[in-house]
This record gives C-alpha cells, sequence and structure tokens, in this order.
C-alpha cells in the first residue's frame, strides 16, 4: 500500500468511522462529516450553482462547454441520516468533467426528521424534475454511493413499466439490504475503516421507523429487477457492504440485466469521494463516465 492511501485510510478511520457513532448527536455527525468533505481539492472546468427541485434545494454542476442535452442525477451517500450536495460537490463535479453531463444532486430529506419513503419520493421528484426540463429519458443516468447507491437502484425500480426509462445506473459500494443479511457485514467489521455494523443497524432503523428492513422501498435488494436499466456496481474488497454489492449483481443478472460488477480488493467504502486525493479514486471515476457514455444517446 502506498504512503498516500495509508495516510488517507488513517484519515477515514481517525475521522469519518469516529464521526459516524450513534451515541453522537445527528446534527452532530452531519457537521463532522461536512468538515471532512472540505479537505477534498475543489475541481475546476466545472460551473456550481444552486438549483430548486420542487421544496427541495440542489446543486447543479456544469461542465464547462458540457452537454447541456442530458444529465446526471446523483444521490449522496450518509446512510440516510446525514450527506448532503455539499459533501458531495466533490464526486459530482469529477463525474460532470468526466462525462460532460451536468450533475444534479438532489438535498433529499433525511432521517429521522424524515423516514423511508421520503428520501425516495424526493429522488423520484428530482428525475420527474429533469424529465420537466425538457431532457429526453435516454439521456439521463442515476448515480449514487452507499444509501445514495441503494437509492438509485430503488428510484430505477420504482420506474420499472413506465415509458421513460433512464439510460444506466451507476452505483458506488451500495447499500441495498437495510436487514444486514450479507456475511460480510460481520466478517469483514475488522478490515473496512469507514462503517461499523453498529452503526449501519442503528441507521436503518432511523430510516426505516417501524418498515419491515426488507422492504422494497427501503431495501432494494428485495425488489424486482425486470427491465432494469444496464448497471454499473463498484465496490471495495475490504468494506462490510461487500456481500450488498455480490447479491445486488445476482439478483440483477438473474432477470437478464446488463450488469458490470467491479470490485477492487485493497479498497474500502466509497473509496471513489476521495477523487483527487486517492489515484484509484479517479481511475474508478474514469471507468464509470466511460460506462454512462456508451449508453447515454448521442444528442
Amino acid at each position: 500500500m502506498g504512503a498516500r492511501k495509508r495516510l488517507l485510510e488513517i484519515f477515514v478511520r481517525r475521522w469519518i468511522r469516529a464521526a459516524l457513532d450513534p451515541s453522537l448527536a445527528v446534527d452532530h455527525q452531519r457537521r463532522q462529516v461536512l468538515r471532512a468533505a472540505r479537505f477534498l481539492p475543489k475541481v475546476r472546468g466545472v460551473e456550481v450553482s444552486s438549483h430548486r427541485v420542487g421544496d427541495r434545494d440542489a446543486l447543479w454542476l456544469a461542465p464547462k462547454d458540457g452537454d447541456r442535452g442530458g444529465a446526471l442525477l446523483y444521490l449522496h451517500g450518509g446512510a440516510y441520516v446525514l450527506g448532503s450536495p455539499r459533501t458531495h460537490r466533490n464526486v459530482g463535479s469529477r463525474l460532470a468533467r468526466l462525462t460532460g453531463l451536468p450533475v444534479l444532486i438532489p438535498d433529499y430529506r433525511l432521517a429521522p426528521g424524515a423516514r423511508c419513503p421520503a428520501a425516495l419520493m424526493d429522488a423520484r421528484a428530482a428525475w420527474s424534475h429533469l424529465l420537466e426540463c425538457g431532457l429526453p429519458p435516454e439521456r439521463i443516468a442515476i448515480a449514487g454511493d452507499s444509501a445514495g447507491g441503494g437509492l438509485a437502484v430503488a428510484l430505477a425500480q420504482s420506474l420499472a413499466g413506465e415509458i421513460e426509462q433512464p439510460a444506466a445506473v451507476v452505483v458506488f459500494s451500495p447499500w441495498v439490504d437495510l436487514s444486514l443479511a450479507g456475511e460480510t457485514i460481520r466478517s469483514l467489521a475488522n478490515s473496512d475503516p469507514m462503517l461499523r455494523p453498529e452503526y449501519l443497524a442503528w441507521a436503518a432503523r432511523t430510516y426505516l421507523g417501524g418498515r419491515l428492513a426488507t422492504d422494497a422501498e427501503a431495501s432494494p435488494l428485495f425488489g424486482d429487477f425486470a427491465d432494469f436499466p444496464p448497471l454499473l456496481i463498484q465496490a471495495g474488497g475490504r468494506e462490510i457492504l461487500l456481500d450488498d454489492a455480490i447479491r445486488l449483481a445476482t439478483a440483477a443478472r438473474a432477470t437478464g440485466a446488463d450488469v458490470r460488477l467491479e470490485l477492487e480488493p485493497t479498497l474500502w467504502h466509497a473509496w471513489q469521494l476521495f477523487a483527487g486525493l486517492l489515484p484509484e479514486a479517479e481511475t474508478a471515476l474514469a471507468r464509470a463516465a466511460r460506462f454512462i457514455g456508451e449508453r447515454i444517446k448521442p444528442g
């Protein structure tokens, strides 16, 4: 492992993992994660503007001289209890620059203030907003990390059977099973420098608010993958959600979906968020951008 990767892993373990603690107030967790995001380098060549999606705020990240006839809807991670467009501005900006597409990151509602399916409703509203702006669905892709990855899958499932389907879905370290039945939740608990099983268990209870953990709106692994769009899944070999990624690929492939599963054996949860500091993150985002570019129809 290179020196830069070792230092970054220490930062992730001592700052982010420490902040993801159920004993801490949610507001404190959110502030700490936002502070961590400020260490990420700014991205040049992308215009950042505030946007409004219904009654929710959003960020609109537009690459200079980019393609205005399509878009990427990016759903941020944060275990449904934290995160925002600001914490994910770095990854969104890099995807905008790499794909040439503007990226919309909605500030969807979080638990405990808003429980399942509020986040999915807000994600669906963001999708509808892009259509109302005149963008054709075949030129819109959906992406997300962690809980946002699960949300991206749930959104695509909710659109099944409709005429308007996204061109592709891209997910980084997706959390698709809130029942925490994956084997790696336990077997990789000491390997993942970011996530702990106890934190995910608390976040799941907080978001579900009494719903079953196998409800497909919260845990899309148990949903219907019929007519699912082309799907790219990236996950780290050291993360506790590795089994979620593998089972997601298996479930989608079982219905005939076009699925690509990319595993990085030495990396942890949502390493793509550290692009600009971690070369492997930049490589992963470049592959994701190519996947999207191969499936977005020319404008």
